[in-house]
């Protein structure tokens, strides 16, 4: 079962600096939405394994009109948003899923390397499990788990070869952000991460103590410190390691070695 929200708007032919036509009322957006959610999809796939599989809405399907903010409503916009990020803390929190890739990067999740003349060579790394960690230790949910299975063995028939689920099983197969956004009335996660990183500059200003910058000047604060010298320990061992490594092969050489 999924759970999908999605927000309506219909503006004039120029966007949003015209209204929409009379007609486009309430009634007739959620009209549209419902004979929209009763119409059912079918999903064809040529597999053995999977077969014909028929996705349809659900029965618990809610049509609400979004009053402005701050109007005297029960459902406002400030209430989908905060639906918005419930729902996003949830997926990244309660479901469990994970922030790294489960393939096996020396062998892309093949659980073997191609030789140049062709012969499969096991991999070491995963022990031919094409898995940087095995499935059945991650500390997810049982259905999570499953999910995450699911994508990965259909992620081997050449039919899903280009959806790539072996590399995103770890999002459950999802590929993109959980949430889509509109071009014209939304922001953009480039523009929030600017401000967030404007309002910490100015929080640590503020903490510091340092005047207000100006714009048509460049601060620039740098401070030298002194490390050391020479090798660390550790990059002596190697480097040690590595000239040792070059005089075997030099005299190899001077031997006769091929």
């Amino acid at each position: 079962m999924v759970h999908f929200h999605a927000v309506i708007r219909l503006d004039g032919p120029d966007g949003s600096s015209q209204p929409p036509p009379p007609y486009a009322t309430v009634a007739v957006l959620t009209k549209a939405a419902r004979a929209a959610a009763a119409a059912r999809v079918r999903v064809t796939v040529a597999s053995d394994t999977v077969g014909e599989r028929e996705l349809s809405w659900g029965e618990q399907f809610d049509v609400r009109e979004i009053a402005a903010f701050g109007a005297d409503a029960e459902f406002t916009d400030q209430a989908v948003a905060a639906c918005a990020a419930q729902y996003a803390t949830k997926s990244a929190d309660v479901s469990g899923t994970l922030g790294r890739a489960l393939f096996c990067r020396p062998c892309q999740g093949r659980g073997a390397t191609v030789l140049p003349h062709g012969t499969p060579l096991p991999c070491t790394a995963c022990d031919s499990t094409g898995q940087a960690r095995p499935l059945s230790r991650l500390a997810v949910a049982r259905h999570v788990r499953r999910m995450i299975r699911t994508c990965w063995e259909l992620g081997k028939l050449p039919e899903f070869a280009h959806l790539k689920l072996r590399k995103w099983a770890h999002m459950l197969g999802f590929r993109g952000h959980f949430s889509t956004k509109s071009r014209s009335h939304s922001t953009t996660l480039g523009a929030l991460r600017a401000a967030r990183r404007a309002w910490r500059t100015e929080q640590a200003r503020v903490h510091s103590g340092l005047p207000e910058s100006d714009p048509t000047t460049t601060l620039v604060v740098g401070r030298w410190d002194y490390l050391g010298s020479g090798y660390s320990p550790g990059v002596t061992l190697l480097a040690a390691h590595v000239r040792h490594r070059k005089q075997l092969e030099r005299q190899f050489a001077a031997e006769g070695g091929c």
